[in-house]
């Protein structure tokens, strides 16, 4: 019994010292991206390349949502990850933001070992719903392309959502955000068995008030 539960605040120790050198983003902080690895990653969509243009700029932008067994929040939570590559114009590439997470925890950084150039910072708006890449030190010009953007986040569902690179002018293309869970199709049935045997009891009740 000791051995358990020796184990079972080691485990729980671990787990809140992760959290705690994780630079989590909340909702209206800033701060230099964090460092992460795409070696616990499972691969679950991607947008394909989209080709964007801003009347300023062009570039080509790709989005992807993975499992990743190594994330911040928990092993096997959801990942989104961007990549955007200038491909011309006048005008730099300076911001790129994506979104919606509101309403879950969010840690933002880049993968350190994909070619490319990093932000100067991220942040989150105020509601916490977007979270931003910034450019405004080193703008992407020429055919520069961002590292892999990494999105951490404690969702474990996903759906579309939105991505928008900026410079005076924006532009969006389709990324990936968090989704609520959905019930299970057994969690379904027996919902809808005792939704049934609820309205049976309420016929019932109705009928020995008509007698």
């Amino acid at each position: 019994m000791l051995k358990k539960l020796s184990l079972g605040l080691a485990a729980c120790a671990f787990t809140m010292t992760s959290l705690a050198t994780a630079s989590v983003l909340t909702p209206g902080s800033s701060g230099a991206p964090d460092p992460f690895s795409n070696a616990g990653w499972t691969l679950l969509a991607n947008t394909g390349s989209q080709a964007l243009s801003s009347g300023t700029f062009t570039a080509n932008a790709t989005a992807w949502v993975v499992s990743d067994s190594a994330n911040t929040f928990c092993s096997g939570c959801l990942d989104f990850v961007y990549m955007v590559t200038r491909t011309g114009g006048n005008d730099p590439i300076e911001r790129i933001t994506v979104g919606d997470f509101t309403g879950y925890s969010v840690d933002a950084g880049v993968v350190t070992s994909s070619p490319g150039f990093a932000p100067d910072s991220v942040n989150r708006s105020a509601d916490g719903g977007v979270v931003g890449f910034n450019y405004l030190s080193t703008n992407l010009t020429g055919t520069n392309s961002t590292q892999l953007l990494v999105v951490q986040t404690n969702a474990t569902n996903y759906m579309a959502g939105l991505l928008s690179v900026q410079d005076r002018q924006s532009v969006n293309g389709i990324g990936f955000q968090p989704a609520a869970a959905t019930p299970e199709p057994v969690s379904m049935t027996l919902l809808g068995g005792g939704l049934a045997l609820l309205g049976a009891a309420r016929l019932r009740k109705k009928n020995k008030k008509s007698a």
